[in-house]
């Protein structure tokens, strides 16, 4: 008997729990488009435009004549101890990588040609020894 009634329960359940599914994501969207923020969602994002309203210029923001003094001198400091007169310290370096020339150590251009070419004989010769002689044909006697 349960399970007759847990057979006739589950196509019902499957689809209040769709119907469930559907309401909670349409109403998710109305509410987003609605655009009602609760009040400390709304005055995080007012305090974000503001800011960005205020640091259009690239300068600090809301600050003081000592704060504003206190940079200045630590980025004098930082010029002088780097010796970066007239850099802007402010930005993000950018760096320009090069690769090094590989050289051999202890090799001469002559020895290092040796090297080479007895590479390269040494290459020529395993191929050779590697490819199976071609097979003549004499259109008499056919392969030979």
């Amino acid at each position: 008997m349960y399970r007759h009634v847990v057979q006739r329960l589950t196509p019902v359940g499957s689809v209040v729990n769709h119907q469930v599914q559907r309401n909670l994501a349409v109403s998710a969207v109305a509410a987003q488009k609605a655009g009602s923020l609760d009040p400390i969602q709304q005055l995080f994002v007012d305090k974000i435009r503001e800011y960005r309203t205020k640091s259009a210029g690239g300068k600090l923001v809301d600050a003081t004549p000592a704060s504003q003094a206190t940079l200045t001198d630590m980025l004098t400091n930082l010029e002088r101890g780097y010796g970066a007169k007239g850099q802007d310290m402010t930005q993000f370096p950018t760096f320009n990588f090069q690769d090094p020339a590989l050289v051999w150590p202890g090799f001469t251009d002559e020895q290092k040609q040796k090297m080479y070419d007895a590479a390269e004989s040494k290459m020529e010769s395993e191929m050779k020894a590697a490819a199976p002689e071609e097979e003549k044909f004499d259109p008499f006697e056919g392969y030979r």
